[in-house]
């Protein structure tokens, strides 16, 4: 058993056995003696090290109890010693002076290479780089690939079609887990390249990950955002948009912040050598190191006059804030010590503190998601804006209110939060106070634009009533219907009353309402009313006269058209047509499905200006009615051909007669409970002050005169019940 100790290597607490130390130690000593003469030798080694140590905790996730020979030796060939650099062998063997022998690095890997190209490939979830389960790890493995191309996958499938989740599932019980990963093998890895970077280095990390030119990605990012500005075709009509894609420009816009968010950025040596794809190992490292050391010369030259000046002007700024902070540090902590005696109630404050950030984060988190679910609602509803929206102020405020009003806080909470992950503290002020400005223009670009639309809607037309001529009235029944047409359409995600259907250049508004009266004479008839709303009582009656709604008759059919037609010049200003159908006695009538928006009791519209609204009544009792559904008119109404009942709750005539039946069964039953109580009265002694009244007890006339008002009112209750009308029954005791 070999002893184990604990080294602190590179910030890290590494349990390793004392053999394998001592072989650690020999493989730092040669590197620094190899490296003594290179410039930037430190940084050098201090990424070698940090290699290892990352190497070293690889094989820690493994579930080894400590580092062994083994481990060391395998790290050490796959880092490379330095006599294995053949252009300075002879030199390497001068300075380490026989220290070192040669190992057989290059025989032990081609074997370890050929045994592992007999195994049969398998996948396994990889347990060494795991964030779950180890899923997108293991497919990473299997297909040579960086796992955050995985998880981005899983990420959009999930939130997007939804079997993101259940195969992930599937994928974690079903498969084996392994930790076959070989420590120090080289790999390919993404990450956020901060030498190239714009924004966030995720196009310039891309490039680097799939070996392209670094315009190609970024050119792929920007397009949406041109043809958002000139076309609006990749819009998908009358449905959210393609929003997780390229296709759409806060689609293109929410995939880079997911890719900035997931997307580690290269910050050692090993994380810029396995970005490009190259092994990481001690010529490597050491060439990056000079290549990164040659440009930062270049660029302190360039800049060093700016960066002078900048010093000097953050220096004072320092010392004022640092002057200040422990002044406020000073006051504080005074005011700590003397309170600090009431331990409870910094335990009190404390956990208030927490519950308090709780609830602030909840807030946020359900702010962002309320604002970005507004954003995607509202700009799915782009492609009708023409419909509603006058070109002008009008459309210059529409579009003020969704970039600015509504996508605005958006981008700036996540730009918070972002900065917050990233500890970035720069230009804080001025970015708040640059999206407060922004949302202060949406503000009023929105307030714009609700009083603009409201004055667009605020009068409403005169009523005129049209009669339509239908070919022949005397027939023995007529149905409603509209015409038939096949249309195709993708699964609609909701539905935005009242508008029916987006054509290309056409809008069907679907406020058609159909009443149905009793017709005081032997013909069927159809009278059409045509309501909107203006700016003036002049423009809404010229709006109304605008709508053009058609009515045929062929034989017994009334075709009707399936909604109110509005063009891109004829914006919607709640254009309604109510149609009252008169049906004679004896005649039968039928409405089918997709007709307006059904029956209607009346319709009322009302305003605290008599200007502002609709009011229509008539002297006309409306019947009842559901679609698809023969009705035969009566003299006392509207009866069902197939005698079933229309009420919704299920009750029928039947049902009313037994409720009738158990409510005078339990009056008999009150009225026998009150004679006996009547007839015991009278048999009590006169003198007897056992049964004497108590002061709450009511008297015999009393009660004599609560039995006879009760009798009275339900001997004159009148139970008569008709189909359509609801039992309403008031019992008095």
């Amino acid at each position: 058993m070999k002893r184990v100790i604990n080294i602190n290597f590179q910030g890290r607490v590494i349990p390793i056995e004392e053999s394998a130390y001592d072989l650690l130690k020999k493989y730092i000593d040669s590197l620094t003696k190899f490296f003594a003469n290179e410039e930037g030798r430190e940084e050098i080694i201090n990424d070698i090290e940090g290699r290892i140590a990352e190497l070293f905790g690889e094989a820690l996730k493994k579930g080894s109890t400590c580092v062994t020979d083994d481990d060391v030796t395998r790290i050490i060939d796959s880092m490379g010693r330095p006599e294995d650099f053949d252009n300075e062998e002879n030199n390497v063997k001068a300075q380490l002076s026989g220290e070192q022998t040669k190992s057989n690095a290059s025989s032990s890997q081609q074997k370890s290479s050929a045994t592992n190209a007999d195994e049969p490939r398998r996948f396994y979830r990889d347990e060494n780089h795991k964030v779950l389960g180890g899923v997108c790890s293991g497919i990473a493995n299997y297909f040579g690939i960086d796992p955050v191309i995985v998880r981005v996958i899983f990420l959009v499938t999930t939130f997007g079609a939804g079997f993101g989740f259940l195969a992930y599932i599937i994928l974690w019980v079903a498969a084996p887990s392994s930790a076959s990963k070989v420590i120090g093998s080289q790999r390919k890895r993404l990450f956020r390249d901060p030498e190239e970077k714009i924004i966030a280095g995720v196009c310039s990390g891309l490039a680097q990950y799939f070996n392209i030119s670094v315009w190609i990605p970024r050119l792929l990012f920007l397009i949406p955002f041109i043809s958002f500005v000139f076309r609006s075709t990749h819009w998908d009509w009358w449905g959210f948009p393609h929003f997780l894609s390229l296709s759409f420009s806060p689609g293109a816009l929410f995939i880079y912040i997911i890719f900035w968010l997931v997307i580690p950025e290269a910050k050692s040596t090993a994380d810029k050598l396995e970005m490009k794809g190259e092994k990481v190992d001690l010529n490597n490292i050491k060439n990056t190191i000079q290549s990164d050391m040659e440009g930062i010369k270049e660029r302190a030259e360039k800049f060093g006059t700016e960066v002078k000046e900048k010093a000097q002007e953050w220096g004072k700024e320092f010392s004022e804030t640092v002057s200040d902070k422990s002044k406020q540090f000073s006051s504080e902590a005074t005011s700590v010590v003397k309170t600090h005696s009431t331990g409870l109630g910094d335990i009190i404050v404390l956990i208030f503190k927490i519950f308090a950030y709780f609830i602030l984060g909840v807030v946020l988190f359900a702010l962002v998601v309320a604002l970005f679910s507004i954003g995607v609602v509202f700009t799915g509803l782009l492609p009708a804006k023409d419909y509603v929206i006058a070109n002008g102020w009008q459309n210059l405020f529409a579009w003020g209110t969704l970039i600015l009003f509504v996508w605005v806080p958006v981008l700036g909470i996540v730009t918070f939060i972002i900065r917050r992950i990233a500890k970035l503290k720069g230009n804080s002020s001025l970015i708040r106070n640059s999206f407060l400005a922004l949302w202060l223009v949406g503000l009023v670009c929105f307030i714009g634009l609700i009083v603009s639309l409201r004055n667009d809607f605020r009068y409403s037309n005169h009523v005129v009533e049209q009669t339509v001529s239908i070919s022949n009235p005397k027939i023995d029944k007529l149905e409603i219907t509209v015409p038939t047409s096949k249309y195709y359409s993708n699964r609609r995600w909701f539905k935005m009353e009242p508008f029916a259907r987006l054509d290309e250049d056409t809008v069907y508004v679907q406020n058609v309402r159909v009443r149905i009266v009793k017709s005081s004479t032997d013909s069927f008839q159809v009278v059409m009313v045509k309501l909107a709303n203006g700016k003036s009582k002049n423009q809404a009656d010229e709006i109304a006269s605008k709508i053009n709604y058609n009515i045929t008759q062929k034989d017994s059919l009334l075709v009707l058209d399936k909604g109110i037609a509005l063009t891109e010049n004829e914006k919607f200003r709640n254009q309604v047509v109510i149609l009252t159908i008169s049906v004679p006695v004896g005649k039968r009538i039928k409405v089918n499905e997709n007709i307006g928006w059904g029956n209607q009791s009346h319709f009322n519209i009302m305003w605290d200006s008599d200007d502002m609204g609709w009011n229509f009544y008539d002297d006309q009792q409306e019947e009842r009615w559901r679609n698809n559904v023969e009705y035969l008119q009566t003299a006392k109404g509207l009866e069902r051909v197939d005698k079933q009942s229309d009420d919704e709750d299920g009750n029928s005539i039947e049902d009313f007669k037994k409720s009738k039946e158990q409510i005078l069964r339990e009056k008999e039953q009150k009225l026998r409970e009150l004679k006996e109580i009547d007839k015991q009265l009278q048999d009590s002694p006169a003198d007897s002050s056992k049964y004497h009244y108590q002061p709450d007890t009511p008297k015999k006339s009393e009660i004599k005169k609560v039995a006879q008002t009760t009798d009275s009112k339900f001997r004159n209750t009148d139970f008569q019940f008709r189909t359509n009308d609801l039992l309403l029954l008031k019992f008095y005791i």
